[in-house]
């Protein structure tokens, strides 16, 4: 299995000690402390709220929750490096290193089968603060980000895209919930994400009555939860779209909600960040128009 950088510590550790049925063996396999392991599982345990193992006196076991951690934890890992492989056949020797938050790759990643518009760049998914730290540090070249950057350096150029749209879906299981009174299943982005505090404001802008019961750095997890009747996740339209006409999602009627996307990069970059910028316009454009 392949690892990137950008996924969930924990997530990794976790599918370990599940492969293994032993903390010790992940550990080994990982070239990690087994206190390491411990403390990741611990912490995502109560990030979920769920126990993920029972402890026997040889090895571990997978409780129900566990499995179906499992089976997400398992998807994600593989489709992230199923994209990184696929991404790697169109980087050029002279490429560019480029940083994006996830659902900005999933977005470029689906329209790269039809054009070339990643030709020439190496891709790094990762969040928005990380990615303006790469910058700041040279090691990516310029970035694709949710947020208005800060202060930033004078050689620095910040271009507002078009916003990105979203929706809250849920399961058709759920259809008959009663929401008058707002969500208060929502399967929320990190409490310290940039999403989830301009989300947050939004809501209290627009009068939303919204209650986060699940938090999560993978958009692929809350979909797969929202899929299978856990709760109501907010995600970007392009993302959803075919599972909604599907109807394996409803789609919950709320005021409109977006999030800015903004393109960073050094300006001896400009002629890169100005054509990336206009193409991801045009994608989000036609994206977020589609019904």
């Amino acid at each position: 299995m392949l690892y990137t950088d950008h996924m969930d510590h924990r997530y990794k550790k976790f599918y370990e000690v599940a492969k293994y049925k032993s903390f010790s063996a992940a550990a080994l396999a990982l070239g990690k402390s087994q206190p390491a392991i411990t403390l990741a599982i611990g912490s995502l345990e109560r990030s979920l709220g769920v126990k993920l193992f029972e402890r026997n006196r040889y090895d571990v076991e997978l409780t129900k929750e566990g499995k179906l951690v499992l089976e997400s934890a398992t998807k994600i890992l593989k489709e992230d490096a199923l994209l990184h492989k696929k991404l790697s056949k169109l980087i050029t020797h002279q490429s560019r290193h480029i940083g994006i938050i996830d659902s900005i790759a999933y977005l470029l990643y689906s329209s790269a089968k039809d054009s070339n518009i990643l030709s020439g760049l190496e891709i790094m998914v990762d969040n928005s603060k990380k990615i303006i730290s790469d910058l700041l540090t040279d090691k990516i070249d310029l970035g694709l980000i949710t947020g208005q950057p800060g202060y930033v350096p004078k050689d620095i150029k910040v271009k507002r895209l078009h916003t990105e749209k979203f929706v809250f879906v849920s399961s058709p299981k759920l259809q008959t919930k009663d929401r008058d009174g707002g969500i208060d299943d929502w399967l929320a982005f990190n409490l310290d994400s940039t999403t989830f505090a301009h989300f947050t404001k939004q809501f209290k802008r627009l009068g939303l009555n919204v209650q986060p019961v699940f938090y999560s750095t993978s958009l692929e997890l809350l979909k797969d939860m929202a899929l299978s009747g856990r709760g109501t996740a907010l995600l970007p339209f392009h993302m959803v779209k075919e599972d909604i006409a599907s109807a394996k999602l409803i789609k919950i009627k709320t005021p409109t909600l977006t999030r800015p996307i903004w393109a960073i990069a050094r300006k001896k970059n400009r002629s890169t960040v100005e054509d990336l910028s206009r193409q991801v316009n045009n994608l989000l454009i036609a994206a977020n128009s589609k019904r």
